[in-house]
Formats: C-alpha cells, structure tokens, sequence
C-alpha cells in the first residue's frame, strides 16, 4: 500500500477514556478537544483524520467515532465529578 493510514478518531477518543477513567482528567480532556477540533462545521467526525491537514479520511459520517466522541466525554465528565478525588501526575 502507498498510502499512509490516518488517526482513528475512535482509538484517540478511546485514549481519553481510558485517561479519565484512571485518574487523568486534564490529559483526557485535552486529548478529547483535539479529537473534537476535527469534526467539521456541523459537528460531524469522519473515520480518521490526517494528523498534519487535518483533512477528514476514511468512512464519512462514522459512527464508531461520535460513540467513543460520547463516551469519552461522559467518563470525563463523571471523572471529573467524582468528590474527593485529585487528578493523578503523568
């Protein structure tokens, strides 16, 4: 193959996940809003996105991507609720 595969949207919000989930609230969320920033001018996410451009690749509306989009932004947010818990260090 010549061409290069992009960033899957879905595995970069899984990252967010998985930072909140274990205690990294600021790093999920700023993994999570660089994630979002690909999403085009009605809040659409492709399948992948090239990480220098920009430019949406793959399946064009993907799903898969505004799920883990939800997910992730729910287990920040519930991360972030949590009473009595610090964010832990990198």
């Amino acid at each position: 193959m010549e061409e290069e595969e992009g960033t899957f949207l879905l595995c970069t919000f899984w990252l967010a996940h998985a930072l909140a989930l274990t205690g990294h609230t600021t790093r999920a969320r700023q993994v999570f809003q660089t994630a979002v920033a690909h999403a085009n001018d009605v809040g659409l996410l492709a399948e992948e996105t090239d990480s220098t451009t920009g430019e949406a690749l793959g399946n064009f509306p993907q799903a898969f991507s505004h799920i883990g989009l939800i997910n992730a932004a729910r287990a920040i947010r519930d991360a972030e609720r949590q009473p009595g818990t610090r964010e832990t260090g990198h």
